[in-house]
């Protein structure tokens, strides 16, 4: 009784907050804008409609979400159009990577006198704690990009490069990840350098990649049952969520039995099967309409809980060295963008509004952060 009190206490929350993003999109600002800030509003270092509570409550929703968000990837990245875009998601994903990580651990390295923690650190601790920062700072938000991108219904090449980039960037971030993760482990405890993690990393993606296989060819049965189209949509949702628990399952068994943990990404697993239906289905057109349908209820679900779930309080002790760590990351992804652009031929245009579009940042990113708590 409890939990349903709750969900219907964020159904009437979620209500105002579609109200509050039409609003903001009047003065030319995405929906998922307002999404968000009637979540910070209403959240718990606010008005508290949104109870900490509530937040453990919903959060199947952001693994429904984030499914559907991943599925969505998937189906817009069709091999047809993103032939022609190969050489500028390459080159644009270098520029943004190399730019991103150099001038993030510069930064954070620069700030360590400043950041309370940091402070009596030794010089190899300063390191490791510095080219960790700058790997999460690599990071993107592929939700927040494909929000907006199905809100203006946008389509054509420079949509398809950004998302390519956007995608490609938060796989590579992972791997990145995982051998900074590893070099820092033996400058703070003095250590070798353990290429088993990579291998367990390689391991993991290619588990990813067969189960993503795998979920792509149940996403085809499903699609080619002849059912009632809110049963598919239903059973596509419910089944993006089945990875997830399936993931922390594996995780958990793994950790219980074997020296280490197997980490598989469900947000690359979903995105693998949705690519799968995309390219080698005959259920594309289906799979879309279907995606474009539960889009808008999605998203306004979505944004508003992570609206809500923003640690203000910390925040608010932190903004300084956050403000500063933004605006370093904003002038690396604009010399790494627009320096990929060059190297990969593209046109002018595209080469000085590109940067835009990889600035968000989330999802991946926050999990990062609380794998380096963890360990």
């Amino acid at each position: 009784m409890n939990s349903i009190v709750v969900m219907t206490g964020f159904v009437i929350v979620a209500l105002a907050s579609e109200k509050i993003g039409k609003y903001f999109a009047k003065v030319q600002l995405p929906l998922i804008s307002g999404f968000l800030f009637a979540g910070i509003i209403t959240g718990p270092f606010m008005l508290n409609l949104i109870t900490v509570e509530t937040l453990k409550t919903m959060h199947f929703v952001d693994q429904l979400s984030l499914g559907f968000i991943a599925f969505y990837a998937g189906s817009v990245l069709c091999l047809r159009t993103l032939r022609s875009h190969l050489k500028s998601i390459k080159w644009i994903t270098i520029g943004l990577a190399i730019s991103t990580f150099i001038l993030g651990s510069w930064a954070v390295f620069m700030l360590a006198d400043y950041i309370p923690f940091m402070k009596d650190m030794p010089v190899s601790s300063t390191i490791a704690v510095s080219i960790l920062a700058a790997t999460i700072l690599i990071a993107r938000s592929p939700s927040s990009a494909i929000a907006i991108i199905s809100e203006l219904n946008a389509r054509g090449p420079f949509t398809q490069m950004a998302l390519g980039v956007t995608i490609v960037t938060d796989v590579v971030v992972i791997i990145l990840f995982a051998i900074n993760v590893s070099i820092a482990d033996a400058l703070l405890v003095s250590f070798g350098f353990d290429i088993n993690v990579i291998a367990l990393v390689i391991i993991e993606l290619i588990i990813s990649l067969v189960f993503g296989y795998l979920l792509g060819k149940l996403l085809v049965f499903v699609l080619s049952c002849n059912i009632n189209s809110i049963i598919k949509t239903g059973s596509i949702l419910l089944t993006g969520y089945a990875v997830f628990i399936l993931s922390e399952e594996i995780r958990s068994v793994s950790h219980a039995i074997l020296p280490f943990e197997i980490l598989l990404e469900p947000l690359f697993i979903c995105m693998i099967g949705g690519f799968f239906v995309t390219n080698y289905s005959d259920y594309r057109q289906e799979f879309r309409k279907i995606l474009y349908d539960i889009g808008p209820t999605v998203y306004l679900l979505f944004f508003t809980l992570t609206g809500a779930s923003l640690a203000l309080d910390i925040l608010a002790i932190t903004w300084p060295i956050a403000l500063a760590l933004f605006f370093v990351r904003l002038a690396a992804i604009f010399i790494g963008s627009f320096g990929g652009g060059i190297l990969a031929g593209d046109s002018k245009q595209y080469n000085k509004i590109g940067w835009m579009t990889y600035i968000t940042q989330a999802g991946v990113s926050l999990g990062l952060a609380k794998q380096v708590s963890s360990e």
